[in-house]
């Protein structure tokens, strides 16, 4: 069973997944006299280190090794204890089809409440 999804990945392309590698040599299967379910051959594909391993789908956009100043975190131990008391501050990038575009947001640390965007 391992040569025919070692062949069949060689002939097609090395990264089919597992439910199409099943579906594409269940009829080699059946002429083998080979029972096997789609949740067996995925084990069968773990114990072989056949699985394709997942690809990394997010950028990392952060860069801490800048020449800029570092400012400290002046509220690492702080625990508010009413709103309005403390706000975070946080932006992430997201993708779209002119590039990059980022979100600024601030959130009061103790409501969990959205204060502003950007």
């Amino acid at each position: 069973m391992t040569k025919m999804v070692k062949d069949y990945r060689k002939k097609v392309s090395s990264k089919t997944g597992g439910i199409k590698l099943h579906k594409e040599l269940k009829q080699d299967f059946i002429n083998a006299d080979i029972k096997i379910g789609r949740d067996k051959f995925y084990r069968f594909l773990r114990l072989n280190n056949l699985l394709i391993p997942k690809t990394k789908n997010y950028i990392t956009t952060t860069n801490s090794n800048h020449m800029y100043k570092k400012y400290k975190n002046l509220v690492k131990d702080q625990v508010p204890t009413r709103p309005e008391q403390l706000w975070v501050s946080d932006i992430t990038y997201i993708k779209t089809e002119n590039g990059h575009n980022y979100l600024a947001v601030v959130t009061d640390a103790y409501s969990k409440q959205i204060m502003g965007i950007n």
